[in-house]
């Protein structure tokens, strides 16, 4: 388990430099936007490492939470996660977009996850490091289903309290990792789809 943990946090290292895509859309064209649904898919060869969503598979199975690990290997268990984790996206952008997105052409924005990683409490005890989600987003054409935008890969971040105190810090204090990781994905696509001007925000 040990080294399992160590090698996801290089894993989460290595991809700490992010790439930077450009938009393509003029300020009009932005402008004339208006969310009409979000689709949210999971990769067949996405990585799912949520141990909250684990255990509640196990809880709906009616098993203790202690076996929510080996259950987590099985294809049902893969479905269960992949659809709370749709779920959870799909609501974190929607709740963004809605109000950003105000003029007259009706888009639908597409989501494709590829990589979920929210550390776990003995992960952020022993070595730490930070929870972490890459997908890939579409917009097109509510009616024509025409292509407008593609981001091949936006990769989102939240911090994550470290050692004992700051994990314990972070479950009293914090919504829950899911909530704040999809929450400031929808916030990054938010941004980039806009062209909000200003720097990066720090990573949360």
């Amino acid at each position: 388990m040990l080294v399992r943990l160590i090698v996801a946090t290089f894993f989460a290292v290595g991809l700490a430099g992010c790439v930077t895509v450009s938009n393509p859309l003029t300020q009009e064209q932005r402008e004339a936007l208006r969310l009409a649904s979000v689709a949210v898919e999971v990769d067949p060869a996405a990585t799912l490492w949520w141990g909250d969503g684990d255990r509640a598979y196990a809880r709906s199975k009616g098993l203790p939470e202690t076996e929510s690990e080996a259950l987590s290997k099985t294809p049902e268990a893969r479905a269960f996660i992949a659809k709370a984790a749709e779920g959870k996206i799909a609501a974190a952008l929607e709740r963004e977009l809605k109000p950003a997105l105000a003029g007259q052409q009706p888009v639908k924005v597409m989501v494709t996850l590829r990589n979920l990683r929210v550390t776990s409490i003995i992960q952020r005890i022993l070595v730490g490091g930070p929870h972490e989600m890459t997908a890939g987003v579409t917009v097109v054409d509510a009616k024509s289903g025409r292509p407008i935008l593609s981001h091949p890969g936006l990769r989102a971040i939240a911090r994550a309290g470290e050692g004992i105190g700051g994990t314990f810090v972070d479950a009293a204090f914090l919504p829950d990792p899911i909530d704040r990781l999809t929450g400031n994905f929808a916030e990054d696509f938010t941004s980039w789809l806009l062209q909000r001007p200003g720097p990066t925000p720090p990573p949360k």
